[in-house]
């Protein structure tokens, strides 16, 4: 291939994703390695289309060499050859976060709040330019050998105010779009900090928070459902990132306030050593309610600007609990397919009597009372926890917040229960069976199991 304006020689192809491929280059009048993305140019536009696309690209390109900032990679130019834009930008080595997700597996949720907080800072200085990023992803935040994460691929950056158009035509991954882009609503920087939740998500996770193997299944999970249950994060880091995912931008928290949640869970109190621990637990217990304190308090004022704190919350009347299980999940769980029957009102039983262990899952819904939401439904779920004392333990990633105790009854079934809370909806999910009246581990797996299986068919 000829030289890219008289002075850039292509190498090799270094990735390659909707918006285009990146290559290695090499700069023959500066003698210096560059990355340069060649931008697709969709094949169905007529000649005015074309143009449009261009002069779309030159003018985005241009926006975002204006960004100079530590955590951004620099764009240095944009030349045309063979009717199609190229996008000169510095050459970061290292790997994307997708490649390390993919090669290493998920990060701890420290790094991942550490790699946040750097893709928050670049956001910031580009919102402050006027200037929206439109495709935060994995892909998208590379990895120097030095661990300092930066955000790269303006390329397809729009003006703030400037003219929008359809999801379809754009550029940009629908694993980590915003509801409201699917919706061909006006975007802006929440737009940017929902897709950085779903970033860190997956960073955590290991998959995207709607990941569907359709298309229009994933836009449909990203526009009326939940995210899966975080299972690995910290408990800041899942806060900050599924209220990053609300479906609302108004709701969604402001910068400062992701910061602050975002340097928490960075930061966890160091333990002390072994020889000083117990004369230090105090100081640690003191260090860690600084922390979470200062945190609220910084969160107060979101909280109650964005109906957070306190709201009637998601549910208006209890949902039917008998189709809260499909049939092959039941199957899953029990080994046979009963027919869920109810049991009383916001309660449903399925019962087998055919492997031998005759196994019962149950399901129950309760809201708190009318008028009350999220704030009562935590305080019963919290009254429900100190009832059992002590064999109750804390079940994180299944909903807002869980606990599980194992437990038996008078008729002779034992088992385990799993109690939670989503939204304002409370919900208590059972599974108990006939024989030995010691609890094993796979009772508890069971009921765990059911439990995570309703709380994602609730959303």
């Amino acid at each position: 291939m000829d030289l890219l304006a008289g002075r850039y020689r292509l190498a090799e192809p270094l990735g390659e994703g909707g918006g285009g491929t990146v290559w290695r280059a090499h700069d023959e009048l500066l003698r210096r390695e560059v990355a340069i993305k060649q931008l697709r140019v969709p094949p169905d536009l007529d000649d005015r289309q074309r143009a449009d696309f261009l002069g779309r690209a030159v003018d985005e390109a241009r926006a975002a060499g204006r960004l100079t900032h530590p955590s951004i990679v620099t764009v240095h130019d944009v030349v045309g050859h063979a009717g199609q834009p190229w996008i000169v930008m510095d050459l970061v080595p290292g790997r994307s976060l997708d490649k390390i997700i993919r090669e290493d597996g998920p990060l701890a949720s420290e790094r991942v709040a550490e790699i946040g907080l750097a893709v928050l800072d670049a956001l910031e200085a580009a919102h402050a330019r006027g200037i929206l990023h439109r495709d935060v992803k994995p892909a998208n935040v590379l990895i120097g050998p030095d661990g300092r994460a930066l955000l790269t691929d303006f390329g397809i950056a729009a003006p703030l105010g400037g003219a929008g158009h359809s999801w379809q035509s754009s550029a940009g991954s629908p694993n980590y779009m915003a509801p409201e882009r699917f919706r061909d609503e006006p975007d802006g920087p929440p737009s940017d900090l929902w897709s950085l939740g779903a970033t860190l998500y997956t960073a955590v996770e290991g998959e995207p928070p709607f990941h569907r193997s359709m298309t229009a299944a994933l836009v449909a999970a990203v526009l009326l459902h939940e995210p899966r249950p975080m299972t690995r994060a910290s408990r800041v880091l899942a806060w900050i990132v599924l209220a990053l995912l609300d479906k609302d931008p108004a709701r969604r928290p402001p910068p400062d306030v992701v910061r602050q949640a975002l340097r928490a869970a960075a930061a966890p109190p160091a333990p002390a050593p072994a020889d000083r621990r117990a004369g230090m637990w105090r100081f640690v217990a003191v260090a860690a309610l600084v922390v979470v304190v200062g945190l609220a308090a910084g969160l107060g004022a979101w909280l109650l600007v964005s109906g957070k704190q306190g709201g009637s919350g998601r549910f208006a009347a209890v949902p039917d609990a008998c189709r809260s299980l499909t049939k092959a999940q039941i199957h899953d769980l029990l080994g046979a397919t009963p027919r869920g029957e109810p049991a009383a009102e916001g309660r449903c039983e399925w019962k087998e009597h055919t492997t031998g262990h005759d196994g019962t899952i149950t399901v129950a819904y309760r809201l708190p009372a009318e008028g009350e939401g999220e704030a009562a439904a935590s305080r019963d779920l919290a009254a429900e926890r100190a009832a059992r004392g002590a064999v109750a333990r804390d079940r994180p990633g299944i909903a807002d917040e869980a606990f599980t105790c194992d437990s038996s009854d008078p008729a002779g079934t034992t088992g385990a229960t799993v109690w939670f809370r989503l939204s304002n909806l409370i919900v208590e999910v059972a599974y108990r069976r006939a024989g030995d009246p010691s609890v094993t581990p796979a009772d508890r797996r069971t009921a765990e199991r059911a439990a995570e299986l309703v709380g994602i068919g609730l959303g």
